[in-house]
């Protein structure tokens, strides 16, 4: 696995993950890659230091654990679930409300479409894509 940070030609920065090199390339000339915020397909990789994984899942460095990018974000998840309400399909509805003081502030989570998410970006409403660990490759 591989992990890039990509930037579309709006400017919006993502991370993608792929099997190798190869495949991200693949990809990107097929178009096949789009921005979370804005589905613009015209992306590039941008420039980051460079980690490098053992074959093991946890790497072991002056005696202290370090994940891999999966297990990160398997992490993350796992902290989101645990401390920010699930709100369901409502989560463009609810983060509108929230946002505009019709309800009380808090932590939430949900599902969405990427349009819901672009017109919620538009409106100046911070929101944070992440995708679902179930449906990441290995």
């Amino acid at each position: 696995m591989i992990s890039y940070d990509l930037e579309c030609k709006n400017g919006h920065r993502f991370e993608g993950i792929f099997s190798d090199y190869s495949s991200f390339c693949a990809q990107r000339d097929k178009k096949m890659i789009q921005c979370p915020i804005c589905d613009d397909s015209h992306i590039r990789q941008l420039f980051t230091g460079c980690s490098i994984q053992g074959k093991s899942s946890v790497k072991k460095t002056a005696g202290k654990e370090h994940p891999t990018v999966l297990e990160s974000l398997k992490m993350i998840e796992q902290f989101v679930k645990d401390n920010f309400e699930n709100v369901g399909k409502d989560f463009p509805d609810t983060a509108r409300a929230i946002y505009y003081g019709m309800e009380k502030e808090r932590n939430i989570y949900g599902e969405t479409t990427r349009e819901e998410i672009k017109d919620l970006v538009e409106e100046g409403i911070p929101v944070l894509p992440f995708p679902k660990n179930d449906k990441i490759e290995n």
